[in-house]
């Protein structure tokens, strides 16, 4: 499992190759710190990369596969294995991208 940004990958199958039987699976998604608004683009997102991957609402007989809710949470307080996440096989933690310099704001490497 690759691509992407480098993210922390933790849980029970952290090593092991996601399995390749189709099943229902839910997405536990925790955000600190964001407005509504950010929220829900970022959930128009997930939503489009769901519809992109064939993961959403079939065609001619609208049949769902897949659902997101947005809705307020308190963060929990100690590691990302909180009891919100108890019980999931994998748990990603995404990691910030160092940005090279801006090097039209007086940026000087002297």
């Amino acid at each position: 499992m690759s691509g992407g940004f480098p993210h922390v990958h933790l849980g029970p199958n952290a090593e092991a190759e996601p399995g390749s039987v189709p099943r229902s699976y839910r997405l536990t998604v925790l955000l600190e710190r964001v407005t509504e608004w950010e929220a829900v683009a970022i959930a128009r997102e997930v939503a489009d990369v769901l519809a992109a991957a064939g993961i959403a609402i079939r065609g001619e007989d609208e049949t769902v596969r897949s659902v997101i809710g947005v809705q307020p949470h308190p963060w929990p307080v100690g590691p990302a294995t909180a009891e919100e996440l108890i019980g999931a096989e994998h748990i990603l933690v995404p990691k910030s991208v160092p940005q090279t310099p801006d090097l039209s704001q007086d940026y000087s490497p002297n």
